[in-house]
């Protein structure tokens, strides 16, 4: 069970976005299985209303049946039974009678059955005399139970013999007691067309506000996710540029700058075996002269200040792909990709030229800062990228031993 939560809650300090993609497939998953069950519970719902309205709208028609007309569909056996049969002398009278007494209602169809599945009398004529024994339903009504069901007919005769298409009715079969015992069942079909409808538009309609009522939900909760995602994002950012910057000059740190190092070193070394002829690495080591003394002067603030626009001005002479971090101190790395010996060298007296040019304001006072500087190339002879750097450091010592103010 703990499982998808550690794999979500990884994904998420990985990639805050990930976490609102998550929310946002969940949502809509959610939205769906909400709606399509509340619709199936609302349709269902309203449709047994629906049907149980209908079906106790045929038992009171079927009893005011009984109570007026049963003289006309029943008889009295020798044996002194009472039995459903209509005799032919009677069948036009309860005809008649009987589409006087439901043309009021939205009865399209009736059928009075006999105990012995046989129709006796409907208001289509053509099914009079058909035995319908297979019919589970009319067996239940025989038994004594009704029974209502909900159907779609293509079409249906109503009682004035005129088609119907495509018409919703509610088919009831009720019991027909004599003396205590069933004695036949009638049938009943009640249009509930437009009522079908209405149901569908009430389904419809509260779907419809249920989707809304999730859907302004589901976005209050994106919203406050979102927020919380970015203030997520951005203490990642910080994280990231503190394991990754100097955070007093804005340059890379040891660490990096290093790691940097290393990767365009040996991606020098698979071009050289590939026999490409950019396969160079450039590595510069800056120091500024007599940092000390204006630590010493000034102080360490006015010195960090120093540091930030010594890196601004190294920065500012690069190309967009080189990298440049504080190595230690005031010691500077720069990193030059695909750049050879002299290309190195000309970048080295640009940086060295770019610092002593222009003077350096320190605590409201100018000062003229001079840098010394150490180049060191990826040579055949290199398998690692300590060996390189070695010699930039070795070139830097010599240059400040030398008298600084220079490139090496």
């Amino acid at each position: 069970m703990k499982l998808f939560p550690t794999i979500f809650q990884a994904d998420a300090k990985k990639d805050p976005d990930s976490l609102l993609r998550l929310f946002v497939s969940v949502a809509l998953v959610s939205i769906i299985v909400i709606t399509s069950l509340a619709g199936y519970a609302f349709y269902q719902v309203l449709q047994k209303n629906l049907v149980a309205s209908a079906e106790e709208d045929a038992i009171k028609v079927s009893t005011a049946l009984s109570e007026d007309e049963k003289a006309r569909f029943t008889m009295v056996k020798s044996d002194g039974t009472v039995a459903v049969e209509v005799s032919p002398d009677n069948f036009f009278i309860l005809d008649r009678d009987l589409r006087t007494f439901l043309a009021p209602f939205d009865i399209v169809k009736i059928k009075i059955y006999s105990s012995e599945y046989r129709i006796v009398y409907s208001t289509e004529a053509k099914l009079i005399g058909e035995v319908n024994r297979g019919n589970k339903r009319l067996a239940r009504a025989l038994a004594g139970a009704f029974d209502s069901k909900l159907e779609r007919k293509e079409e249906v005769k109503d009682l004035a013999d005129e088609l119907k298409f495509n018409v919703d009715v509610v088919e009831t079969y009720i019991p027909i007691r004599a003396r205590g015992k069933v004695i036949g069942s009638f049938e009943v079909y009640i249009d509930v067309t437009k009522y079908h409808q209405q149901t569908m538009n009430a389904a419809l309609v509260s779907l419809g506000a249920l989707c809304g009522i999730l859907m302004t939900v589901f976005g209050i909760s994106f919203v406050l996710i979102k927020r919380g995602t970015n203030e997520l994002k951005e203490t990642q950012e910080i994280l990231r540029k503190q394991t990754l910057i100097d955070g007093l000059t804005g340059t890379f740190n040891k660490r990096q700058i290093e790691l940097i190092g290393r990767r365009e070193f040996a991606r020098a070394l698979r071009r050289r075996e590939k026999g490409l002829a950019d396969a160079e690495v450039g590595f510069i080591m800056i120091d500024i002269d007599h940092f000390k003394q204006v630590n010493d002067r000034y102080g360490h603030l006015a010195g960090d200040h120093l540091l930030q626009q010594f890196a601004e001005r190294v920065t500012a002479s690069l190309r967009s792909y080189d990298s440049v971090g504080r190595f230690g101190g005031e010691e500077f790395l720069v990193v030059l990709p695909g750049s050879g010996r002299e290309q190195t060298l000309s970048v080295a007296h640009k940086i060295w030229s770019l610092i002593r040019e222009e003077p350096f304001l320190v605590d409201g006072e100018t000062l003229r800062v001079t840098t010394s500087a150490g180049v060191a190339n990826v040579q055949h002879s290199d398998d690692d990228l300590l060996q390189v750097l070695k010699r930039a450091d070795l070139n830097l010592y010599q240059a400040k031993s030398g008298g600084r103010d220079r490139v090496v």
